[in-house]
């Protein structure tokens, strides 16, 4: 399946040379997308200049890509084939661009021998993320989906203490996530919705926590923006999973929140409790006879995850220059299997919302983009239709 996938890419990789790389060889990279995402990225890579190199910006915006490779001194295009070939190839590829059109790209760039490093997610589709994360394997390439708050030193700070047997037997897994300010309209139409493109963040965290597959989800919500509404869209949810060893893991979430950014984890466990609040603006606390006053916490996630965006690109770059025989890689080829079950999650969750009933995961199934035939809608003994994607 995937040697056809690329036989659709015409592209030399004669310049391919990163499963050879020395530890202290800069890599070269292209940056595809230059919006939001886009911005954060260029500025990790500026910020490791000694170890990676921006060579191509890569927009469907002429005009920006071209003022943006005049800025940084590289080369751009609206196109990512130039970048993959000839002797200006580059040999990795940051993917940063509309939500629609990274498994384009992440495909386009593995068939191309490049290591990747992508915006989640890798598709809303179950079978290409499927797809992707094979090519990838097949491949040995490095491929890496960016859920930047496995990079936070926070959450990795309590993972440790977790790992280390803190609290005994993981028992209860809550995450908060509210957004602010809310998005703009336009880019909440093309966000995928609130599952897909910002509770699957949290759904990723639970699984770097918890490092298990739930059973069952049940997803209850409301919208109280009108314009939100009107997409048929929520702007709070929350959600609630059962695992197969009795772990029990909560996510609430909303679109906004007057008081900041929001982002807090709470880990139960037999022996005690581990949390992570959120980081504020600064430390002074205020007290007087009228009571204490706190500073606010962070305005939103760029101030929030700015350390995190670095520490992702570092060692996605510590990843390419290890090179494929390294332990490093191997270890990233079995992560990268996550992904389906975490893509499969967000449909259940979905779907759970939709149909106003607890789904089960083993009801979601892929379905082959390539022509496999689609099968009947079959009962479970779950009760839910069992459903392809």
């Amino acid at each position: 399946m995937t040697e056809g996938i690329c036989l659709q890419v015409k592209v030399s990789v004669g310049n391919q040379r990163s499963s050879g790389f020395m530890t202290n060889e800069v890599v070269k990279v292209a940056l595809v997308g230059l919006g939001r995402a886009g911005h954060f990225h260029m500025q990790s890579i500026l910020q490791l200049a000694g170890s990676v190199s921006l060579a191509w910006v890569i927009d469907v915006d002429a005009v920006k890509a071209e003022r943006i490779a005049a800025e940084r001194g590289c080369h751009w295009s609206t196109d990512l084939d130039e970048a993959l070939q000839g002797p200006d190839a580059v040999d990795a590829v940051i993917v940063a661009s509309a939500t629609d059109t990274h498994f384009p790209y992440i495909m386009k760039a593995l068939c191309a021998d490049k290591a990747v490093l992508a915006e989640k997610p890798i598709s809303h589709e179950l079978a290409e993320v499927e797809e992707a994360v094979e090519l990838a394997r097949s491949k040995n390439l490095a491929s890496v989906c960016g859920y930047q708050r496995r990079a936070d030193r926070h959450f990795r700070a309590l993972k440790q203490s977790l790992d280390a047997g803190a609290i005994g037997n993981l028992k209860v897994l809550k995450t908060c996530s509210r957004d602010n300010p809310i998005p703009p309209m336009e880019y909440l139409r093309t966000s995928g919705g609130i599952f897909h493109d910002m509770l699957i963040h949290d759904f990723d965290m639970l699984d770097f926590l918890g490092g298990q597959v739930p059973e069952a989800v049940t997803a209850i919500g409301h919208s109280y923006h009108p314009e939100i509404r009107a997409m048929g869209d929520l702007d709070t949810c929350a959600v609630m999973f059962k695992y197969s060893s009795g772990l029990i893991a909560m996510v609430d979430t909303s679109r906004d929140a007057s008081y900041g950014y929001d982002q807090r984890i709470e880990a139960f466990g037999e022996q005690g409790m581990l949390s992570a609040k959120n980081e504020l603006t600064n430390t002074v606390e205020l007290a007087t006879a009228d009571g204490h006053l706190m500073p606010p916490a962070m305005y939103s996630f760029p101030q929030c995850y700015l350390q995190a965006y670095r520490s992702e690109l570092t060692a996605f770059i510590e990843l390419v220059q290890a090179g494929c025989e390294s332990q490093l890689h191997r270890l990233e080829q079995e992560a990268m299997l996550r992904h389906p079950n975490i893509v499969r999650t967000t449909i259940a969750a979905e779907l759970s919302w939709n149909l106003g009933k607890t789904v089960a995961l083993a009801d979601i199934v892929s379905k082959n983009r390539h022509g496999s035939e689609m099968s009947d809608l079959v009962s479970t003994s779950s009760g839910t239709e069992e459903l392809e994607f």
